[in-house]
C-alpha cells in the first residue's frame, strides 16, 4: 500500500474536514503532525519510513506544504526524499495539505497527481447557501428561505464563522425551524471594514490603536475565536491578492477568479505588508487559535497578548 494524499484549495474548513475524515478512516494508526513552515519534508518522510515500537502504521499529516506552490519557502525542502518515498510500497499514510493553489508545473506536483488528490475551490454563493441548508439538515434543523438570505447577508462566506453561528442557533432553538427572527436575535454581523482597520493597525504595530479597535469589536459582540478566524482569512486574502498582482493579474481578473467584490481586492492590496509577513501572522494566529481551543490560554487574554507582542 502507498497511501499518499494531497489536499489543497481555498476552503480551509473543507480541507480540515477532509483530514478529519481520513483520521476516522485510519483511526488505528499513530497520528503524527508536521508544520512544513518549520520542518523539512525529509523529517516527515524519515518518520513515515521508520517502524514504531508501538505501531507499524502511522498517519502523518504535513500542514502548510507551500513547497508545492509557486511561493518561495524559507526552508530548502528535500523534495527528492518525497519523490523516492512515492516509488516504494509503504505501510504509513502521508497527508500533504496547503491552503492555496499548488504549482502543477513542478515535477513533484505532477507525481503527486498520480495519487489521491482532493481540491476544494472557493464556494460560490449558491454553494454556500446549499452548505447552510445541508448543515442544518444534518443536525436535524430546517432554515427558512428569508432566514438564509439574512443569515448570509450578515456574514462573510467563511465556513468556520458560518458553522459557529449555526451552532449558536442550534443551542438557542427549542424547535427545529430557524426563522428570520432567530437570525435577527442571535447572529452577529461581521464588519469587514473594522477587520481591515484592525489588520492595518497590527501591520503598523500600533498597539494602542489595535487595542481600541479590538475593544470596539468586542462591544458589538465579536468573539475572539471568530476574530482570529476572520483575521487569518483576511491575511490569506491579502497574500493571494498581492501574489496575483505580482503575477500580472488585473484587479478585474483577481475579483473574478476569487469571486470577491473589487472593493475588498482594493482593501487587501492597500495593506502595506510583505508576503513573508503575511505568512508570519498566519502562523501566529494559528498558534493562538490552538492555545485557546486546547485551554492553554484564556481567549481574551490570548488575543490581548497577541496584540501586545506586535
Amino acid at each position: 500500500m502507498n497511501g499518499i494524499y494531497l489536499i489543497y484549495g481555498e476552503e480551509e474548513y473543507l480541507i480540515n474536514n477532509e483530514i478529519n475524515k481520513l483520521k476516522d478512516k485510519y483511526s488505528g494508526y499513530d497520528i503524527v503532525t508536521y508544520d512544513m513552515l518549520e520542518q523539512n519534508i525529509s523529517d516527515a518522510i524519515e518518520d513515515a519510513s521508520m517502524i514504531s515500537l508501538f505501531s507499524s502504521t502511522k498517519l502523518i499529516i504535513c500542514y502548510n506544504c507551500y513547497f508545492l506552490t509557486a511561493i518561495k519557502c524559507d526552508i530548502e525542502h528535500d523534495v527528492e526524499s518525497l519523490m523516492k518515498y512515492m516509488k516504494n510500497e509503504n505501510d504509513s499514510i502521508i497527508i500533504l495539505t496547503v491552503n492555496g493553489e499548488v504549482d502543477n508545473r513542478k515535477k513533484i506536483v505532477k507525481e503527486l497527481n498520480k495519487f489521491n488528490v482532493v481540491k476544494y475551490e472557493k464556494l460560490k454563493e449558491f454553494e454556500v447557501k446549499k452548505f447552510v441548508i445541508d448543515y442544518c439538515k444534518h443536525n436535524g434543523f430546517k432554515i427558512e428561505e428569508d432566514a438564509i438570505k439574512l443569515f448570509l447577508e450578515k456574514l462573510t462566506n467563511d465556513l468556520y464563522i458560518i458553522t459557529s453561528e449555526l451552532e449558536k442557533l442550534f443551542i438557542y432553538k427549542n424547535n427545529k425551524i430557524i426563522t428570520k427572527s432567530d437570525i435577527e436575535d442571535i447572529t452577529s454581523r461581521v464588519i469587514n471594514t473594522n477587520i481591515f482597520d484592525l489588520i492595518n493597525s497590527i501591520v503598523e504595530k500600533d498597539i494602542d490603536k489595535s487595542l481600541r479597535l479590538y475593544d470596539d469589536l468586542v462591544i458589538i459582540n465579536e468573539e475572539e475565536i471568530k476574530l482570529i478566524v476572520t483575521l487569518a482569512n483576511q491575511f490569506r486574502l491579502i497574500y493571494q491578492v498581492k501574489t496575483m498582482f505580482k503575477g500580472g493579474y488585473s484587479e478585474f481578473d483577481i475579483s473574478k477568479k476569487l469571486d470577491i467584490h473589487p472593493f475588498r481586492i482594493k482593501l487587501a492590496n492597500a495593506v502595506c505588508i510583505s508576503l513573508d509577513e503575511c505568512l508570519e501572522y498566519l502562523k501566529k494566529l494559528s498558534i493562538l487559535d490552538e492555545e485557546i481551543k486546547t485551554g492553554m490560554i484564556d481567549k481574551k487574554n490570548g488575543f490581548i497578548k497577541f496584540i501586545l507582542s506586535l
